[in-house]
């Protein structure tokens, strides 16, 4: 068989399994991206672009598994004899281990990348018992913020992320279920706008709560 017909069988397979891996980023860039810039320092109001995407994420997701289903029914089906002769692409042994060994390793990043934002958001929401040191201790204050954009499983560790990298801030809680954060901060090194400022520009603009009771 010569290089053209094997690269025709080929196709197909490499083709669902580029499409998958396509299908989970963009079904995991309104969640997962933000969050990676905030880690890496990178913000601003454009980042509200990625979490624009989010009513979009379980179409992508549910085209992401579509393609992987039409990728396993490609790789595992038994292929019929005049579609596998001997010397073909399809009767290499090898070749079929590659591909099952591919399938796996997309499934396995498609998994991961789907399950990131809802174990980020699970940390994010967990209270937060370390407490505050005696030297920590200035002039702090207490700040509650509506966060009322939180639409996503990881909403509240990139609102989280962006709140503690504010000069100042000592203890951040971020609830998805009511929509809020409690900051603890020295008023000496920031002040209420600059924890509005940092959630906005993380995508998730916030107001400063006119009730301070949680």
């Amino acid at each position: 068989m010569n290089v053209k017909s094997v690269n025709t069988e080929k196709a197909p397979k490499k083709r669902g399994l580029t499409a998958a891996v396509l299908a989970a980023l963009a079904a995991s860039v309104c969640c997962v991206g933000p969050l990676v810039l905030i880690g890496l320092g990178i913000g601003g109001a454009w980042v509200s672009n990625l979490t624009a995407l989010e009513p979009f994420r379980p179409y992508f997701m549910g085209l992401t598994f579509i393609l992987l289903g039409y990728a396993f029914y490609r790789i595992y089906r038994k292929p019929k004899a005049e579609e596998c002769q001997p010397g073909s692409y399809c009767a290499n042994p090898k070749s079929d281990r590659i591909n099952k060994i591919s399938l796996w390793t997309v499934t396995a990043f498609v998994l991961v990348l789907f399950a990131v934002p809802y174990i980020a958001g699970y940390s994010a929401s967990t209270p937060d018992e370390s407490g505050v040191s005696a030297f920590e201790i200035g002039d702090v204050q207490k700040a509650m913020l509506d966060v009322q954009g939180m639409t996503c499983a990881s909403c509240p560790a990139t609102v989280k992320a962006a709140l503690t990298k504010v000069p100042g801030v000592l203890k951040a809680e971020v609830s998805f279920e009511k929509k809020k954060a409690v900051v603890l901060f020295d008023a000496s090194k920031a002040s209420p706008q600059d924890l509005v400022e940092a959630t906005t520009n993380a995508g998730y603009p916030s107001t400063v709560s006119k009730n301070e009771q949680e």
